[in-house]
């Protein structure tokens, strides 16, 4: 099993073509430049300004686009940008979709995904009962899985973001990315890797969802028992097969940030960027507002954000964030 996952590279030459697969369904989105201080300069790619507020749609399009022709329908597991994104790439490609979400996932998420037309199924949870239901459910039905990020073809679409960030920024020395399953950082590694050869590449993980940090200190993918973070993203428990293929390679590092310092992220990119965040999608942010030198690429994965959330954040006062 591990030779075959080893087989299954992902190329930089299949990013661009991803690149060009989605063009006309996704949002070049800008790149903001920040100088944050004399030694740091912050080049931030905000994926929250997609049609479906997160990176996920990158993915779900470039995997559902092929796809072959009669397809019954597809089914996929998400606490939310990943349902949103399946949803979406299915009501724009008329493929029915079937979602199934988590007991917490954010009300919003579920209602938009709902508002696509995709059946939502709900479990418990925790990311493998959600996984087993929906392996289930292409089973009984006939469905074809659109995974979250342990796919190549899912990678790929993801990895346009840092070609994008790339083309328009130029040299990085650093690049910062939210880590969870993995597709979106395996993608994003693979490119910066290719283009930025002597930049850094940092994983960044909730506290409490280091997963993938302990896997690289093992060497072996590592599971952990539920994480509870804030950040809803980022609750996944072991690195995905194959994307552990691309991360244990190409990662320099992988950093843990708090609760807190996602939720100050989030303040700053509100009062500072202008930016809805959400707190997986503040994650990489959070990193780079601590640590950050040099040329630093920065991916700001989402801002499907609770409106409750985003209010607590907004009449917040804490030095340097507002």
């Amino acid at each position: 099993m591990a030779a075959e996952l080893e087989h299954r590279v992902l190329r930089i030459d299949a990013v661009r073509e991803a690149a060009e697969r989605i063009a006309p369904y996704v949002v070049r989105t800008p790149l903001l430049r920040y100088p944050l201080r004399r030694d740091c300069e912050l080049f931030l790619k905000p994926e929250s300004l997609q049609p479906t507020g997160a990176f996920k749609l990158r993915g779900a399009f470039n995997l559902m686009l092929q796809l072959p022709e009669g397809c019954p329908g597809v089914v996929a597991h998400s606490s939310g940008n990943h349902a949103q994104a399946v949803a979406r790439a299915a009501a724009v490609l008329g493929i029915p979709a079937v979602i199934v979400m988590p007991s917490d996932a954010p009300p919003r998420k579920r209602e938009r995904t709902e508002a696509d037309g995709a059946e939502v199924i709900i479990v418990g949870p925790d990311s493998d009962e959600r996984a087993q239901r929906a392996q289930e459910l292409a089973e009984e039905r006939g469905l074809l899985p659109v995974p979250p990020f342990d796919d190549p073809r899912i990678a790929a679409g993801q990895g346009t973001a840092a070609l994008e960030l790339l083309e328009d920024a130029g040299s990085i020395d650093r690049f910062y990315a939210p880590l969870s399953g993995g597709g979106l950082m395996s993608g994003c590694a693979v490119v910066v890797n290719a283009l930025a050869p002597s930049a850094e590449i940092v994983g960044v993980e909730p506290e409490d969802a280091n997963d993938t940090q302990l896997s690289l200190a093992t060497g072996e993918r590592h599971k952990i028992p539920a994480p509870r973070t804030i950040a809803d993203g980022l609750r996944v428990r072991t690195p995905g097969a194959w994307t552990w293929t691309v991360l244990k390679k190409l990662l320099s590092r992988v950093e843990l940030v708090s609760d807190t310092e996602m939720l100050d992220a989030m303040r700053f990119a509100l009062h500072k960027l202008r930016l809805v965040l959400e707190p997986s999608g503040a994650a990489s942010l959070a990193l780079a507002l601590r640590e950050g030198q040099g040329r630093c690429g920065v991916l700001l994965s989402g801002g499907n954000v609770d409106e409750a959330l985003l209010a607590q954040v907004a009449a917040t006062t804490r030095p340097g964030c507002d």
